[in-house]
């Protein structure tokens, strides 16, 4: 009886420490202080010293396994991040571009606190700039494909681990012109975008907005467009870029650009003009032969557009000329009007990519169907009672 009360009183004892516990707040935890750097202990300065021996006695290969000998077993020694930047040092002066870069690669994202985290990243878009210039791929030791797409790969993983590094603008920029020399114009023009909008103040930026207007002078000059939409936007920016860099090494460039885009323009809207003076449609060929002498008072094209005004004026008269109603025209000359206007006006964009004019409207007329008369009663029979089913698929 005895030992049966002791243990209830024991129960009871316990049960009270533990209600007591947990009406007591519990604080909350703190952060631990940041560690300090700590101090290299003698078995990482003796493993250290080994691999600088292999390094000193001329021997890469036995250098570079030394090093990884000693970050393998000190991952989080102070001098782990000084072993992977020598291994990728080593590689650079053997030539092996590849290891030499995902070596850079291994130090800037496992040690970003490093000291040498710049002078990597340097490495690597000078590693990048070779295959971007011209340097090939190696494939079974022979330098065989081209480096452009290994230059983007790389481009692109500098600007991902290292967004705001010294380097990135530049790495910006090339990888726009990785995108350039592949024809891919549109990611081109986002890539030096970029470059404005990441990085305004860099050094590069003014060659950023030049590159964009050069990108689509290149497009409207090779694309056989009337619709001059990729040179009206190259034009554009080329001013945006005089105004705001009007001291760059590119401004002289620049204007000639916009003079010769100027000529490109006159000649492109002379066409449309001819086109529509070609159907005697006097007033639309009217506006655009004014627009050429507006834009380009001087040029060539500008002074044949005033003479074909006169012409006109004396051929059909002012009337002709001036801004009013359409004509009156039959159905298959309006159709061919339409037809051909549209193969100017829709397949001409500089950024079209559909079909070709060929696909879009054919060269014959359309074939006018006259309605069909009805001529009995069953032509006239009234609708079904009873809603047909859908065609099943």
């Amino acid at each position: 009886m005895s030992s049966r009360f002791s243990l209830i009183c024991l129960a009871a004892v316990l049960a009270s420490c533990l209600l007591a516990d947990a009406q007591v707040p519990i604080a909350p935890k703190t952060p631990p202080p940041p560690q300090a750097k700590r101090d290299i202990s003698p078995d990482e300065r003796a493993d250290f010293d080994l691999a600088t021996a292999e390094d000193s006695s001329g021997s890469s290969s036995r250098a570079i396994a030394a090093y990884r000998r000693f970050i393998k077993i000190h991952p989080v020694s102070p001098l782990a991040a000084k072993s992977q930047f020598r291994i990728a040092e080593l590689y650079d002066a053997q030539g092996n571009s590849t290891k030499a870069f995902n070596a850079y690669q291994q130090l800037v994202t496992q040690y970003p606190d490093t000291p040498d985290f710049e002078a990597a990243v340097n490495r690597q878009v000078v590693i990048a700039n070779g295959y971007l210039t011209g340097k090939k791929v190696k494939v079974f030791g022979l330098a065989l494909m081209p480096g452009t797409d290994r230059a983007e790969e790389m481009f692109a993983s500098i600007i991902k681990n290292a967004p705001y590094s010294k380097n990135a603008a530049v790495a910006q920029f090339n990888l726009g012109l990785t995108y350039e020399r592949q024809n891919r114009v549109q990611e081109a023009s986002k890539a030096y975008q970029a470059v404005l909008d990441r990085y305004p103040t860099s050094s590069i930026a003014d060659d950023a907005l030049y590159q964009i207007g050069y990108i689509y002078m290149r497009l409207g000059e090779a694309r056989k467009t009337e619709d001059l939409s990729a040179l009206i936007t190259a034009k554009n920016t080329f001013e945006d870029f005089l105004l705001q860099y009007p001291s760059s090494e590119k401004a002289a460039q620049a204007r000639d650009n916009m003079a010769s885009l100027g000529s490109k323009e006159s000649g492109d809207l002379l066409s449309i003009a001819k086109f529509y003076d070609r159907f005697k449609n006097y007033r639309a060929a009217a506006i655009y032969y004014n627009d050429i002498i507006r834009r380009a008072p001087n040029s060539s094209e500008a002074k044949a557009s005033r003479d074909r005004i006169q012409e006109i004026r004396s051929e059909a008269g002012d009337d002709s000329l001036r801004t009013g109603p359409e004509q009156v025209e039959t159905g298959q000359t309006a159709a061919l009007r339409r037809r051909l206007q549209a193969q100017v006006e829709t397949s001409s964009l500089a950024d079209f990519n559909g079909p070709s004019r060929g696909d879009i409207v054919s060269d014959e007329l359309p074939v006018v169907s006259k309605p069909r008369l009805r001529t009995g009663s069953r032509d006239a029979s009234p609708m079904p009672a009873v809603e047909p089913a859908l065609p099943t698929p």
